[in-house]
């Protein structure tokens, strides 16, 4: 039988029906109108009801326990009667009895809420956890097995009664008497009280589940108020198209006051006045509801080791706050409220400052900064592959070895890189050195493989061997696009995306090389992130910002960039020198000389002049180059609005040759693209048109639309794309998706042929699950239609050793074709200095890594000296291993730390082994880099205790007066007031000079130092 009659393509075509019909499925559920969690539903319902009778708003704060229930069962029936009575009245009389009515139930509601504190306080007191304690309930929403800790209960509709209080009707609004009376499902877990009310001005309770933050939902967005930006890369949080924002950072963005307590992920504080309190811990949120009806729905409250992460709407209803996400550009911005004017953001920082100052008195939280240098003698981070393959290609069967070695390291102050890889396709070697430099001219240079500048008219980015150097202020070459690269082990999957949409899918061959070219760059912030996946189930991302300035450089400024390279898809050469200077703060000119080779031997010389202009929030730059026998003149324009970002560029060539136009086939060019988001959705919509013109070819056209955006925990992208040429026209779809569903990790991308035939062109699936601590599975499905196997089948399964990983591969195509792969691999990093070595099955290869020593700094001066001792026992958050400590020696080894943005370490306070020893710092700020294990001294200081008394002249105790310790060097400052017996102590004071204040006058200069008592005995108060 022919292939073209196969029933695989059939076979394949009905999966993607089966797939889209699944992911259809899917969305119903995930935008039904009906609420997901029975809780919901109950509000839903009862809302439906409250639509139609506005009269009922009655609050039901109902948290009780046996201890209590008979002080309170009266009040609660006071209550009922009230809203029996109200219930009852018709139209005519409800004006009159409602009076009546409010007045009964204001006088119970005193004692509902003195009820309701106590029975918080027990609550709190009976459940340390970081979620509420859950009650199970049988089928008559009844506790099943209740123990001590977990008071009787019913649950009636999302309320929570005595029992013995059911022995008379239960309490129940309007809405929930016209509903049969039901058990709870799953969200019997959470206590929860729910208020139906159609108007809202008082405390409302927020149930919720704490779950940790998984990296690669993360979102890295800008954040705006108004008009004013507060952050360029403030971290959010998305799951499930619902953004989630860090509730700390806010708070002190906004200068709102309300303190988090990272211990034990609690909040609290309060808004417009100290009355409207915050308050968050134990699975449960109270909070003045300040926007719309009362109430939002129970959900989920995310953390990691620096922040909680609430729902954006929640915040929005606790703050009264419109705050508005734009997918495309990852952007938060809040509308002005009158509640925090920006008129008055001085008169509020000083409220800020004062409530800030009374909560570091618990709890103060400073910053050590670590700058990461490359060393002259750095550490090597290395990876090794080995394999044996055998394999059938029709009657040929073959066995080959192939294998991978990748180094890197810090060398002579420069950072290194070697990559070697054989294979039955070839030998590669990928090498270079490089360097970053601050405050030089000199900004950055690499030698040896190499991404050329982008020169518009004459070159695009090009990859090969030779040299690169920026110097000069910084300056954009070529702001249409960018391109992204790196190295990766062989077999690796990378996922671009941008502003947390999937835009690209690229597998590493054999060069261990990846590289994203035309990546969309617009005005403002662009976030980007790559997601790296294994074929042993291994994952990693790093995320990173590229900032498009609308303005350009100082007046006077001026930037050079230059390079020489062989390229490496043809083998030609290439030198080249463009200089930009500041004409203006607006206005910027430039002048490149390139010296290209055409064909082998054929050199041509090709100047080039640039201008840039700015204008308000549009760039423009205008580029014109020449060559012997003709010209080649460009524009560029970039823009900005409320709702979208756009670009266009627009190329002519007369007689003009170059890499860029080669063999002068090409006469012009034009593109055109736009960016923009779906309003309240996670939704991003691109669309771009390229036109050429050619001498001999006919013109071509080409337009494409992208819709990307995530469901659940799922990224996808839809790419339709239309291209014309002469008679023939072609449209093809592209469809990504990747993200976790249910237990595996699924990755696939769909290429479906529309014009001038419907087909299907290429399918790949690839999931993975993890089968055991130390076995991952991983199946990839392929359809590939230009192939002659066409049809593949490929199974992995990874045993992870401590130290290495093993992995078996099985492919087997349509036409009888197999492959076999065994493939070791392993990772180490090694320190010449101490002989230390490290191995792992995770690579260390693009990874930073740290040493922190930790020591009881006695002198005071930051630096460890000789006899000071190494502190044991110390842990810090923020990394993969938080449970690992120092060792006897006071070291702590931290290794796989991502290097694209600075890390922040923090120490965990309860590990110190002594509560008067305080560090200097208790967070450290470190951007490591692969190749060396950056060292940070971490001093621990023993603090100081100071005393005395203070009398008036008179002899009689100045008891409340206020001492004041102000440091010298620091910001440091602590305040106590003097006791009933005329004395005041200071404990767990940093050492170090300070000025002693008495009331508001100085008194005289102390030192303190490390583990010392003193005594100041008394102290008469002058001017008494």
């Amino acid at each position: 039988m022919s292939k073209h009659k196969s029933p695989w393509p059939m076979l394949f075509l009905l999966s993607i029906i089966l797939l889209l019909l699944f992911f259809i499925y899917l969305y119903l559920e995930d935008v039904s109108p009906y609420p997901s969690t029975s809780i919901e539903r109950e509000v839903l319902e009862a809302n439906q009801y409250t639509k139609g009778d506005t009269k009922q708003g009655t609050e039901q704060n109902i948290l009780q326990n046996n201890a209590t229930e008979s002080r309170n069962l009266k009040g609660v029936e006071t209550i009922a009667d009230a809203t029996d009575s109200i219930q009852s009245l018709g139209d005519a009389l409800f004006e009159k009895e409602l009076k009546h009515s409010m007045k009964q139930i204001a006088v119970a509601s005193d004692e509902i809420k003195a009820f309701v504190s106590e029975r918080r306080r027990l609550e709190q007191k009976t459940t340390g956890n970081r979620s509420m304690m859950p009650v199970k309930l049988n089928s008559d929403g009844e506790l099943s097995n209740p123990t001590s800790s977990q008071q009787q209960v019913k649950m009636i509709q999302g309320e929570k009664l005595p029992l013995h209080a059911t022995k008379k009707e239960p309490i129940l609004v309007k809405e929930q008497r016209l509903q049969p009376k039901k058990a709870l499902a799953s969200d019997s877990d959470i206590f929860t009280t729910r208020v139906n009310s159609s108007e809202c001005g008082h405390t409302v309770y927020y149930a919720y589940e704490s779950s940790p933050t998984s990296d690669e939902l993360f979102i890295i967005s800008q954040l705006k108020y108004g008009d004013q930006v507060l952050s360029d890369e403030m971290f959010a949080y998305q799951q499930g198209g619902v953004q989630y924002l860090p509730i700390q950072l806010l708070a002190e963005l906004l200068l709102l006051p309300v303190q988090l307590d990272s211990e034990s992920l609690s909040l609290s504080g309060w808004f417009i006045s100290p009355e409207r309190k915050i308050e968050l811990s134990n699975g449960l949120l109270s909070y003045w509801n300040n926007k719309g009806s009362c109430g939002f729905p129970d959900g989920e409250v995310f953390f990691d080791d620096w922040d909680l992460y609430l729902d954006k709407g929640l915040i929005e209803h606790m703050f009264g706050l419109n705050i508005r996400f734009d997918a495309s550009r990852q952007r938060f911005t809040i509308q002005i409220s009158n509640d925090i004017p920006l008129s008055q953001l001085l008169a509020r920082e000083q409220k800020f400052k004062a409530f800030e100052a009374e909560q570091k008195k618990r709890a103060s939280q400073q910053v050590m900064v670590v700058e990461s240098l490359d060393a002259n003698i750095g550490d090597l981070a290395g990876h090794i592959d080995l394999g044996v393959v055998s394999q059938q290609l029709g009657e040929a069967k073959k066995t080959s070895d192939e294998g991978f070695i990748q180094g890197r390291s810090d060398l002579g102050g420069h950072n290194a890189y070697l990559g070697y890889s054989w294979s039955d396709s070839g030998k590669y070697i990928n090498g270079y050195i490089e360097k970053f430099l601050k405050d030089q001219w000199v900004k950055h240079y690499r030698i040896g493989s190499v991404d050329s500048h982008s020169l518009p008219l004459v070159s695009e980015s090009s990859s090969g061997l030779g040299v690169i150097i920026t110097a000069g202020d910084g300056f954009t070459d070529d702001f249409r696009h960018i391109v992204i690269e790196g190295e990766i082990e062989p077999d690796w999957d990378v996922e671009l995306y941008r502003n947390n949409s999937l835009i690209a899918i690229q597998r590493v061959g054999a060069d261990a090389r990846y590289r994203f070219t035309e990546v969309p760059y617009y005005i403002g912030t662009n976030q980007y992130q790559l997601r790296f996946f294994g074929p042993s189930g291994e994952s990693r991302s790093e995320s990173f910002s590229k900032v498009l300035d609308q303005s350009v450089l100082e007046q006077g400024s001026v930037g050079v960039s230059a390079g020489a390279m062989v390229r490496d898809q043809d083998h030609l050469k290439q030198y080249y020198l463009h200089t930009n200077w500041a004409v203006t703060e607006n206005i910027t000119t430039g002048l490149s000389l390139i010296n290209q080779e055409r064909a082998d031997g054929d050199w041509q010389f090709l100047p080039k002049l640039s201008m840039n202009l700015l204008g308000g929030e549009n760039l423009f730059q205008l580029n014109l180059a020449h060559s012997g026998d003709g010209y080649a003149l460009g524009a560029a324009l970039q823009g900005s609005s409320d709702n979208f970002d756009w670009n266009a560029d627009w190329q002519s060539f007369d007689n003009f040759s170059s890499w860029e136009s080669a063999q002068t086939e090409l006469i012009q060019e034009a593109n055109l693209s736009l960016n923009t988001n779906i309003e309240d959705s996670s939704l991003s919509l691109a669309l771009s048109a390229n036109w050429k013109e050619y001498m001999q070819l006919d013109d071509s056209l080409q337009v494409s639309a992208q819709l990307a955006g995530q469901f659940n925990r799922l990224s996808y992208s839809n790419n339709i794309r239309w291209q014309s040429s002469g008679s023939q026209e072609i449209v093809n779809d592209r469809i990504a998706i990747s993200g976790k569903l249910f237990n595996w990790y699924l990755r696939s991308y769909l290429d479906i042929d529309i014009l001038p035939e419907l087909g299907l062109n290429q399918w790949v699936v690839n999931a993975n699950t993890v089968l055991s601590d130390d076995f991952n599975y991983q199946v990839e499905l392929s359809y590939q239609s230009q192939e002659q196997n066409a049809h593949s089948i490929r199974n992995s399964i990874s045993y992870l050793f401590d130290k290495s990983s093993l992995r078996l591969v099985l492919e087997n195509f349509s036409d009888g074709d197999w492959f076999a792969q065994l493939k070791w691999s392993s990772s180490f990093l090694w320190q010449p200095s101490s002989g230390l070595l490290l191995r792992d099955s995770a690579s260390y290869l693009n990874t930073g890594a740290v040493i922190i020593k930790a020591f009881q700094d006695d002198n005071a001066n930051g630096e460890l000296d000789e006899g000071e001792l190494p502190i044991k026992g110390l842990s810090f958050s923020g990394h993969s291993r938080g449970g690992e400590k120092t060792g006897n020696n006071g070291e702590l080894l931290i290794t796989h730390l991502q290097t694209t943005q600075a890390q922040r370490l923090k120490l965990n306070e309860v590990s110190l082994p002594d509560p008067f020893l305080i560090p200097l710092a208790n967070v450290i700020s470190v951007k490591p880099h692969a190749g060396h294990i950056e060292k940070v001294p971490f001093p621990i200081l023993y603090t100081a205790e100071m005393e005395g008394q203070l009398f008036t002249t008179s002899g009689s105790v100045a008891k409340g007066v206020p001492i004041k310790l102000q440091s010298h060097t620091t910001e440091n400052e602590y305040e106590v007031r003097v006791e009933f017996d005329g004395v005041f102590i200071f404990e767990r004071i940093l050492p170090g000079r300070y000025k002693l204040i008495v009331g508001d006058k100085f008194h005289d200069n102390v030192d303190l130092k490390p583990g010392q008592y003193l005594d100041l005995g008394v102290i008469a108060l002058s001017g008494e």
